[in-house]
């Protein structure tokens, strides 16, 4: 019978080592079979994770198409860019038309620069020691104190030592030096645009620095540039900014100014986002389609599982207010879908409110079943879960048999030991026997 062990010519000498291993094979086959069977259950448990998968990539790709975003999405041009720069920052904002935007001031920061300076910038400034302080905005950046003395560094006395004492202590107003091809003169310029970051400087101390360079408010010419607003005129109204960057003068809109003009501002509907999520979607469905073909096909490891072919067709089914429109097709074949080209572009050129209206019927079809299939109540995880318990009962019952079978091999193997025993013994009487009437034939089985 299948699964019998026999055991011949036990008197001849025997591997008790062999028979176990044989004796361990048969008995383990039940074992094998289990563990097959836990193999396939695993193989369908990896497969449904991944049909999980592709359809949490659906789900993203369904949310990124039925969002406000998306549906509401804008797009700007202008007449003359070297005049501005336009970009949509908020398309729910952002309202369709025309605007005649012209630029009237730029913003700018405030610059002043010496009317005089120093031959050598290894000179000293000044004639007197003193003091001078930096102000932004109105308020006190620097204080730097200075001697005439090039000698001593303690305090700063060059043209070079007070430019790196300026800088040292703040970076809201940046001092530099520059060579007009006979002196090195002074230049202050202040880090920010706008009206309200002016720079000034000012002998504080009973020094001459500030009159030797020619710089400050007792010489107005060295102010050569005064900081302002950025200004613009829309629809006759006049509004500014610190810098050349504007928010919200145009609803939705950011406008960049780069030189006095006038440019006009168009926004219009930007349907290329809404195209590209739409073709995402059906791109992930036909995933979807592809990955249960293959799966749950012929010879596949989902095949005859209801559960997937369930899935597809209902989400097939929730995709309806596009077919309505006619913008789908399905290839029979491969059942895959894909969308309507032409006829997308005409329904969003003639009527896209009939489109965004299908969409919106998508969301309250499609949406919620969506949500249903990637939570944990959904029959894709009732079956994970389903099959992860009967994994378990599997890898009990292997413990059971291998713990069976390993009691079983002990007691085989004690037994084969004490069948080598009385082995050696026989062969140990047979040859005393041999030994003492010489008839080795009493034991082979022959007639004399």
């Amino acid at each position: 019978m299948a699964g019998e062990l026999y055991v011949s010519n036990l008197i001849g000498t025997f591997d008790y080592q062999e028979i176990l291993s044989l004796y361990y094979k048969s008995q383990s086959l039940p074992v094998q079979l289990l563990q097959q069977s836990e193999s396939v259950l695993l193989e369908r448990e990896s497969a449904l994770k991944e049909l999980k998968q592709e359809i949490d990539s659906l789900y993203d790709a369904f949310n990124s198409l039925t969002s406000t975003t998306v549906l509401e999405s804008k797009r700007v041009s202008v007449s003359e860019p070297e005049v501005l720069q336009a970009e949509v920052v908020d398309p729910l904002k952002a309202l369709e038309g025309s605007y005649q935007v012209n630029v009237s001031k730029l913003a700018k920061n405030d610059v002043w620069l010496s009317l005089a300076g120093v031959s050598e910038l290894s000179q000293s400034v000044a004639s007197t020691s003193g003091q001078i302080t930096v102000k932004y905005g109105g308020e006190v950046v620097a204080t730097v104190d200075y001697d005439v003395d090039v000698d001593d560094s303690t305090y700063p006395s060059t043209l070079t030592e007070v430019v790196n004492a300026i800088n040292s202590v703040q970076d809201k107003v940046k001092a530099s030096i520059i060579y007009d091809g006979s002196s090195y003169r002074l230049l202050l310029s202040g880090r920010d645009t706008g009206k309200d970051n002016l720079v000034e400087v000012e002998e504080t101390g009973s020094g001459d620095l500030l009159d030797k360079l020619e710089i400050g408010a007792s010489y107005s010419d060295s102010h050569v540039q005064t900081a302002q607003d950025a200004e613009l005129e829309i629809f006759g109204a006049q509004i500014t900014s610190s810098t050349n960057t504007f928010d919200g003068a145009v609803p939705g809109l950011r406008l960049t100014v780069s030189s006095l003009g006038s440019s006009t501002v168009t926004v219009e509907p930007d349907y290329e986002p809404l195209k590209e999520a739409l073709n995402s979607l059906i791109n992930a469905y036909n995933k979807v389609v592809d990955f249960i073909n293959e799966k749950a096909g012929k010879d596949g490891i989902l095949s005859g599982d209801n559960t997937v072919y369930t899935v597809r067709s209902a989400i097939l089914s929730r995709l309806q207010p596009l077919f309505n429109l006619s913008l789908l097709e399905v290839d029979k074949d491969t059942g895959h879908v894909s969308v309507d080209a032409t006829k997308l572009s005409e329904l969003l050129s003639s009527s896209p409110q009939e489109l965004e209206g299908a969409i919106s019927k998508l969301k309250a079809s499609l949406g919620d079943y969506l949500l249903f299939l990637i939570s944990p109540d959904s029959p894709i995880e009732n079956e994970i879960e389903s099959l992860d318990k009967e994994k378990d009962r599997i890898e009990g019952r292997i413990d059971e048999l291998n713990k069976s079978i390993n009691e079983q091999m002990e007691i085989f193997k004690k037994q084969l030991i004490q069948v080598q025993l009385l082995q050696a013994k026989m062969e140990e009487i047979r040859a005393k026997l041999t030994a003492t009437f010489g008839v080795p034939t009493l034991f082979s089985g022959e007639k004399k």
